[in-house]
Order: C-alpha cells, then sequence, then structure tokens
C-alpha cells in the first residue's frame, strides 16, 4: 500500500478536490454531453424514433448525401471496420440503412440512406437545431458559436486522439 503521507492533511486533500474540480473538463463535457443526448433521444423517440441506439449516430453523421463504404465509416469514427459492420448491421435492420454495389468498384458496397434514414436525418437535424436555439439563450449565439470552435480545436489538437484514432 502506497505511503499517504501528506495525502491525509485536510486542508492539502480540501486544495486537491477543488483543483480535481476546477480542471476536470472532461466531467463537465460528459455531462453536458449526457444532457445533449438525453434531450435528443426524447424527442427523436416522440417522433417514433424509438430503437435507434447512441452508438448509431455515427453512422448518421458520417455517410453522406451520396452514401459511404464501410472502411471510410470506419475511418471517420476512428473505429475498427468490424465495429462499425456490426452497427450498419443493426441499422440496416432497423430499414435506415441499406448496402448497394458501388458504382465506382462493383465489388464493394455503399451504405446508404433508405427512405426512413432520411426521414430520420431531417428530424434530428430539427432536434439538434432546437436543441442549439436553447443553448444559445443560455450563452448568446456568438458564444456557442465560439464554444464549437474552440471543442473543434481541441478535438483536432490533442495528441491522444489523433494517437488513438488510426
Amino acid at each position: 500500500m502506497a505511503d499517504v503521507g501528506h495525502h491525509s492533511d485536510p486542508a492539502v486533500i480540501e486544495r486537491t478536490l477543488e483543483a480535481f474540480g476546477r480542471h476536470n473538463i472532461g466531467l463537465l463535457l460528459q455531462r453536458l454531453s449526457r444532457d445533449f443526448e438525453q434531450r435528443a433521444r426524447a424527442t427523436l423517440q416522440s417522433r417514433g424514433h424509438t430503437r435507434l441506439q447512441p452508438s448509431h449516430q455515427i453512422v448518421f453523421a458520417s455517410i453522406g448525401a451520396g452514401g459511404a463504404r464501410l472502411t471510410a465509416l470506419a475511418e471517420r469514427a476512428g473505429m475498427t471496420k468490424q465495429a462499425m459492420g456490426q452497427i450498419v448491421d443493426d441499422l440496416e435492420q432497423l430499414g435506415y440503412v441499406d448496402r448497394s454495389p458501388d458504382p465506382a468498384d462493383g465489388r464493394a458496397k455503399l451504405v446508404r440512406f433508405t427512405p426512413a434514414g432520411l426521414e430520420f436525418v431531417c428530424d434530428a437535424a430539427e432536434v439538434v437545431s432546437d436543441i442549439w436555439q436553447d443553448y444559445a439563450k443560455l450563452l448568446g449565439e456568438d458564444e456557442l458559436q465560439q464554444l464549437q470552435n474552440t471543442l473543434h480545436v481541441l478535438l483536432t489538437g490533442t495528441k491522444y486522439t489523433a494517437r488513438h484514432s488510426e
């Protein structure tokens, strides 16, 4: 067992806990993400999208209007082709996507939205916009846009993300 030494001093513990809480941006981001997900999910379920899971959102955000190959979806999401394949299989069974031959390479398949998938994307865009407006009322539109830009900079600039998305 490690020697706790000065870690048993109540004043040190209090300062340490305060610093931990003050600098733990991950906890704040996690709580905000949970708020966003709960709001979006509840509204989308009320619109009939009851069988979708949070893990499915990565596909909707990555496909694009013309569809995408499974390997491209996996790369964009920073996950294995097998893991992405399972998510696409789920969405295919639910009727939100299908796979069709890639016109550029008949051996490959494109994952594309079905009409139900496009309906979901339109519903989700409205829901995301509504949540954005709620957040903008709290922060102001310019502040919220700056926050989003800052989060993009942090995400693209972290060494951990770059190292673990390969």
